[in-house]
């Protein structure tokens, strides 16, 4: 503003001394009346465009300076802070609201993340509590305890902590956005080696298509097979049912059982982090609460989706999955020793409670 001032007041000036200098050598400045004016002229029109462009750049750069001011104040303590939305300026308010917005995005991710670590804790520190108390009680009479029962329960605790240790580890690298790896994998073949090694609490009976293939990560996908599995296993009455094979383009697993089953309004709640249903899940039947959500962030990881349908006959559970399926450019990469080109994914990702 001052300088603009100065440029001003030194524009007036010196029009002002060329009109005196041409009153007083009419004979030298005569000729020159005109250029003279036009001189003076675009002296003060150029202070006057000057002047104009600093205010109005100023007053547009204004509230960008309240909006940095703002960020500057916004610390991972406190995310409640919002920009200014300046509803004169369409461009300043966009990008106002635009921040505002990833603001929301990071709070939410921050509470998130908070939320996590104190269920992972209240998780960890549950067993390791069991199994200090019952270490203490041992020494503290040991001819009153048997130190063969001790160490069998301090055995299963420890078990659970490796249970829960290897779920936050796998959930770590599922939160780190890392594609998995794209290798040939035969859904068929591996829920049939499973079936094989599984320990079944109850029958299993199988309907097992050949030739279901897809692209992704082999350890992942056993993982997500194998928590489906053992949730089925976990909560069946008397039988298990599973099936494999293709509709549509997409690899299509179903794992039923007879439990008691899952309410519609609890199909999306069961698959948020350390979620137990009351009636069903409960650390005292193993489960950590990680097994399905670890399991849909696989699906999802691999361009699919896991949801829970109604069952058929109307009791118990149906977890479907559905992948899809491996492509003839799919397989032609894997023969060739590499991953095809990254690409969009082949189908809208399922977004997880």
């Amino acid at each position: 503003m001052i300088i603009f001032t100065l440029f001003l007041a030194v524009s007036m000036l010196a029009t002002y001394t060329i009109v005196r200098q041409a009153e007083r050598r009419p004979d030298v400045l005569a000729g020159h009346s005109l250029e003279v004016a036009l001189v003076a002229l675009s002296l003060v029109l150029l202070a006057l465009v000057g002047w104009s462009t600093w205010w109005s750049v100023g007053r547009t750069l204004r509230p960008i300076d309240r909006i940095r001011a703002e960020i500057a104040e916004i610390t991972a303590y406190d995310l409640s802070r919002r920009m200014p939305v300046d509803d004169d300026n369409d461009e300043i308010a966009r990008l106002a609201a635009t921040v505002n917005q990833t603001l929301d995005r990071l709070e939410r991710a921050v509470q998130h993340e908070r939320q996590f670590a104190s269920d992972a804790s209240h998780e960890l520190r549950t067993p390791l509590t069991g199994m200090r108390a019952r270490i203490e009680v041992a020494l503290a009479d040991p001819t009153d305890s048997d130190p063969w029962e001790t160490l069998r329960a301090a055995l299963k605790d420890s078990e659970r902590l490796s249970q829960i240790t290897n779920d936050l580890l796998m959930l770590s690298r599922l939160d780190s956005g890392l594609r998995p790896r794209e290798e040939h994998v035969d859904l068929a073949l591996l829920v049939q080696s499973l079936l094989k090694n599984l320990c079944k609490r109850v029958p299993v009976q199988a309907d097992i298509s050949p030739g279901v293939a897809v692209q992704g990560d082999t350890t992942q996908l056993t993982r997500l097979v194998t928590n489906l599995l053992a949730n089925a296993d976990r909560h069946a009455e008397s039988r298990i049912e599973i099936s494999v094979g293709s509709v549509g383009g997409q690899a299509r697993l179903e794992v039923r059982d007879d439990g008691v089953g899952i309410a519609i309004a609890d199909r999306e709640r069961v698959f948020q982090r350390f979620t137990r249903l009351d009636s069903a899940r409960s650390r005292g039947n193993g489960g950590t609460g990680l097994g399905l959500p670890i399991a849909r962030d696989i699906a999802v990881a691999h361009h699919g989706r896991l949801d829970i349908e109604d069952p058929l006959d109307g009791k118990g559970a149906r977890l479907v999955l559905r992948l899809p399926l491996e492509t003839a450019a799919d397989v032609a990469a894997d023969r060739a020793g590499r991953t095809p080109d990254p690409t969009p994914p082949r189908h809208p990702q399922h977004r997880a409670a």
